[in-house]
């Protein structure tokens, strides 16, 4: 049987980690699986509790537990981890998301295996949340189907505790230029999208885990200097695919960056200010399609 890599990437999440490790210890498997458990310099007791849970973890788990000694990042931090990966498919699940169904690994593990034409699968996700308006609400409504390049990066639907892809679209030459390029801000969306040119992506309705919402998340909040490197991520995306892709990741460059240029004029930040304006300039081509409300 083919080996399963996963991995977990954690950041003082000592209070949601063990959870996180039930999810996984508890999947009902036929295959070996490689656990690589990457820790960015957590300053709580994340790795402690990671060392206490795991001394009664499965036999048919390998676990690989990287503590490392400086905070790199979260992105840097999963490509280190990934190069530690060893299987030929590869599952995630954030340090504070967790996998609800004792199924998951293995339904899209049989799925990838009958159909060779596909090189990744993905589910729809739970929100978790202490606002009653999000808990239990749907992350993003998933269909039983396959899914285009443009659809996951316009609607942004793929969870990255859902993902189980193929390993050989690390080789990718997208993708490795994106391990190259010094602006990298987001892996997820890019490396998802990059399965699209290995082979076809699945969508399934099934419900198999869960993301927890909270304010110590990554991804909260308004940075208008991330900005400037989301555009950096776009461009290559807009560069990778082009046609729907291309103008839509244009688009998000040039909406991104007028947005970005009227507040901080507003709050009198002009140098950053003015970095955008290099960006509206070099997009100026969008504003058609800006106009007309397009992708609104």
């Amino acid at each position: 049987m083919n080996k399963v890599s996963i991995i977990v990437l954690t950041y003082n999440q000592e209070k949601f980690i063990e959870k996180n490790l039930q999810g996984i210890f508890m999947q009902k498997v036929n295959f070996p699986v490689e656990l690589i458990i990457s820790d960015d310099c957590s300053t709580d007791q994340t790795v402690t509790v990671i060392n206490e849970y795991i001394k009664n973890k499965p036999s048919h788990i390998e676990i690989k537990l990287i503590s490392h000694k400086k905070n790199l990042g979260s992105t840097p931090n999963f490509f280190n981890a990934l190069q530690k990966c060893t299987g030929k498919y590869l599952a995630f699940c954030e340090g504070d998301d967790y996998w609800t169904d004792e199924n998951k690994l293995q339904i899209q593990y049989d799925f990838l295996e009958r159909n060779k034409d596909y090189s990744m699968c993905f589910h729809q996700v739970k929100n978790i949340s202490s606002n009653p308006l999000l808990n239990d609400s749907i992350f993003a409504e998933v269909e039983d189907k396959d899914y285009s390049p443009f659809e996951i990066f316009r609607h942004w639907i793929v969870h990255t505790t859902s993902v189980f892809m193929n390993a050989e679209v690390l080789k990718n030459t997208a993708v490795q230029a994106l391990l190259r390029h010094p602006e990298l801000l987001y892996f997820d969306t890019f490396l998802y999208m990059a399965c699209s040119l290995n082979g076809k992506i699945w969508g399934s309705r099934l419900m198999m885990s869960a993301y927890l919402r909270h304010e110590e998340g990554l991804s909260n909040g308004i940075n208008y200097k991330r900005d400037l490197r989301h555009n950096h991520l776009d461009e290559i995306i807009a560069e990778t695919y082009g046609g729907k892709v291309k103008e839509y990741a244009n688009w998000q460059i040039f909406s991104r960056s007028r947005i970005a240029f009227n507040n901080l004029c507003k709050k009198g930040q002009l140098k950053l200010a003015f970095q955008h304006l290099k960006w509206i300039i070099k997009k100026k081509n969008n504003l058609k399609i800006y106009l007309k409300k397009k992708y609104l």
